[in-house]
C-alpha cells in the first residue's frame, strides 16, 4: 500500500482525485494574492486623490488670507502741508514791468529806419520807427488833387447861384432854377467834405508810418529788422513801460494747490544772500491758467508792494511764500477732487490712520470748486463731530477700491 493513502485512511478522509486535490490547495493562495493587490490599487487610487483636493482646499484658502491682508497702494497727502512747504520753497524769477507793450505800424510798408535799440531809455512822442513814405505819397497827392477840384466846383456852383437869384428878381429866370442851382451847390459841398476825410485818412496814413512812443520807458526787444515788409498791426518792439514793475516766476503744476490771488510772497535779489538781502513786500497778482508748452510750468506775477530803485530790468530775482495760503486762515482744507468718494448721496474722503495704516470714511463739508481742487471746511476743534483738519493725511488716488478697515501702503503724492 501507499503510505500516502494509508496516511488519509487513518485520518479518515474520502480518496480524491488528483486534479482535485490541486485546486483545493491553490484555490486559497490565488485569493489571498488578489485581496493583496486590490488593497495597494485602492489605496492609491483613491488617497492621493482626496490628499490633493484638500491640499488645493487649504492652499487656495491661504492664498485668499494672503491677498486679504496684503497692504493696497495708494497716494496720499497731508492737509495744509502744500502751503507749508511752499513756503519754505524758494524759486527763481526776473524782474518785469507791470505794463509791457507791443508797438507796431497801423499801416503796412517797408521798414526803413530804427532808432532805437533794446535796452534803450526813450520818452513820451519820441520817434522809435518809420516806413517807406514813398508808398504813401501818390494817395496823398491824389486826395489832395480830389479836395482842390471840389473846392473849385463848390467856388463856381455858388457864383452861379449868385447869378440866378439876381435873374429871379427881376423876372428872367423861374424860381425852381434857382432851387437847382442850390441842391447843386450842397451837393458841391458835400463833395468838398469828403475830399477833405479823404485827405486827412491820406494825412494819417504817413503818420502811421512812423512809431512814437506813448509813454517813457525801456525798450526791451526787437521784433524786426531793416529793409523788413511789416504788415499793419506786426509787432516791431516791445516797450517796458516806467513805473510799476513786478516779479515774474514759474511754478510746476504740484505747487499750484493752495495758491491764491493776494497771497503774501517775499522777494529779493539773487545776488544778495543771507540776513544782508532786502526783502521786497509783493503779493500774487495774475495766476496764469496754462502752462508753458515746453516747461510745462505756470506762470505767476508778483506785484511788488515797495518800489525796486534802480533794479534794471530781467535783472534776477529770488521769491518766497510768506504765510499759508488764506483758505487755512478762514478754516478752509484744499485738496485734489480725485480724493472725494460718493456713496448713498453724501461724500466721504478716506483719513489715514498712520499707527495702524488702516483707512475710513469721513463725511466733508464741500464748500466749493476751484481750478486748484475743492475746497472743504475744517473740523472745530472744540467739536466731537468726525471731520478732517490740517495735518490730517487722506487717500487722493485708488479712493474706489477700499474699504472700511483696509491696510494700505501710501505714496506721498
Amino acid at each position: 500500500m501507499n503510505p500516502f493513502e494509508s496516511t488519509r485512511q487513518a485520518s479518515g478522509a474520502l480518496p480524491l482525485h488528483p486534479g482535485q486535490s490541486l485546486k483545493r490547495l491553490f484555490l486559497p493562495l490565488i485569493l489571498a494574492s488578489l485581496a493583496a493587490c486590490s488593497e495597494p490599487d485602492k489605496q492609491a487610487t483613491g488617497q492621493p486623490a482626496e490628499k490633493a483636493a484638500a491640499s488645493a482646499a487649504g492652499g487656495s484658502a491661504q492664498q485668499a488670507m494672503l491677498a486679504e491682508e496684503k497692504p493696497r497702494p495708494v497716494r496720499t497727502m497731508v492737509l495744509g502741508e502744500e502751503s507749508v512747504r511752499m513756503a519754505a520753497a524758494v524759486y527763481p524769477g526776473e524782474l518785469r514791468a507791470r505794463h509791457e507793450s507791443r508797438l507796431g505800424f497801423r499801416v503796412a510798408g517797408k521798414l526803413i529806419a530804427r532808432q532805437v535799440q533794446a535796452g534803450d531809455r526813450v520818452t513820451a512822442g519820441q520817434i522809435l520807427a518809420r516806413l517807406d513814405p514813398s508808398e504813401s505819397a501818390p494817395q496823398t497827392a491824389a486826395a489832395k488833387a480830389q479836395w482842390l477840384g471840389a473846392e473849385t466846383d463848390l467856388k463856381l456852383a455858388n457864383a452861379d447861384l449868385q447869378r440866378i437869384v439876381d435873374l429871379r428878381e427881376k423876372g428872367f429866370v423861374s424860381e425852381a432854377q434857382v432851387d437847382r442851382q442850390r441842391a447843386a451847390v450842397d451837393a458841391a459841398k458835400a463833395r468838398l467834405e469828403a475830399a477833405q476825410a479823404q485827405l486827412a485818412q491820406a494825412s494819417n496814413a504817413v503818420e502811421f508810418q512812423v512809431i512814437r512812443a506813448d509813454a517813457p520807458g525801456v525798450v526791451v526787444g526787437l521784433d524786426a529788422e531793416l529793409g523788413q515788409v511789416i504788415a499793419a498791426g506786426q509787432s516791431v518792439m516791445r516797450l517796458a513801460r516806467d513805473g510799476e514793475r513786478e516779479a515774474l516766476i514759474y511754478l510746476p503744476e504740484t505747487k499750484m494747490p493752495g495758491l491764491a490771488l493776494g497771497q503774501a510772497w517775499l522777494v529779493w535779489l539773487a545776488g544778495e544772500r543771507g540776513a544782508q538781502a532786502r526783502r521786497y513786500q509783493a503779493f500774487i497778482r495774475e495766476i496764469s491758467p496754462l502752462a508753458e508748452p515746453g516747461t510745462r510750468t505756470f506762470a505767476i506775477r508778483l506785484a511788488l508792494r515797495e518800489p525796486m530803485a534802480g533794479m534794471p530790468l530781467g535783472v534776477s530775482l529770488q521769491a518766497q511764500a510768506l504765510s499759508p495760503d488764506k483758505q487755512a486762515a478762514r478754516g478752509e482744507l484744499l485738496m485734489p477732487t480725485t480724493a472725494l468718494y460718493s456713496r448713498d448721496g453724501k461724500t466721504y474722503v478716506w483719513k489715514v490712520d498712520e499707527s495702524s495704516a488702516t483707512v475710513r470714511l469721513v463725511a466733508v463739508d464741500l464748500l466749493g470748486y476751484s481750478d486748484q481742487g475743492v475746497r472743504l471746511r475744517s473740523a472745530d476743534p472744540q467739536s466731537a463731530a468726525a471731520g478732517l483738519s490740517a495735518g490730517d493725511r487722506v487717500v487722493t488716488a485708488g479712493v474706489h477700491f477700499l474699504r472700511e478697515g483696509q491696510k494700505i501702503r501710501w505714496t506721498e503724492g
